[in-house]
């Protein structure tokens, strides 16, 4: 166990230390491909160009003749109101879900009031009677209620 230990250490280190050395080596790769770029591209002179030539805006020596002519001035016919765009039912989009019905008012039918309609249910309206509940010792004893 001991043994299995150390050898996962030491494997751990190693790809560590493998690790390290190829990022190195991609670092000094990096750093040798900037440095073998032609001259004449190179990322420093066109650096250095840049802030040794400040761009200036080039003026303009041609003028621009504007002839009114050109425009045409445009106008519009007045828009007119017509009925359907005053319609609210055609704009307001939850008047379909909000509409209420009316129905007829309801009446009472002969049937309703015969009894002898409803005598088969007569069985499940008797009344029951209850005894009377009473007061027992034990509802009041202090000993089983200050335990």
């Amino acid at each position: 166990m001991k043994t299995k230990n150390n050898v996962q250490k030491a494997t751990t280190k190693l790809f560590a230390l493998g690790l390290i050395l190829v990022v190195l080596g991609l670092n000094v790769n990096a750093q040798k491909l900037g440095k073998s770029l032609p001259e004449t591209v190179g990322f420093k002179q066109l650096a250095l160009a840049m802030v040794d030539n400040p761009i200036e805006p080039k003026s303009s020596s041609t003028r621009t003749e504007v002839d009114a002519s050109n425009f045409v001035v445009e106008t519009e016919e007045a828009l007119e109101l017509e009925d359907w765009m005053t319609d609210e039912v055609r704009f307001d989009v939850y008047s379909q879900y909000s509409l209420t019905e009316q129905e007829e008012a309801l009446e009472l039918e002969d049937w309703m009031i015969d009894e002898s309609t409803f005598k088969i249910w007569s069985f499940q309206l008797t009344v029951e009677t209850e005894s009377r509940l009473e007061l027992e010792d034990w509802m009041t004893s202090d000993e089983l209620w200050n335990r």
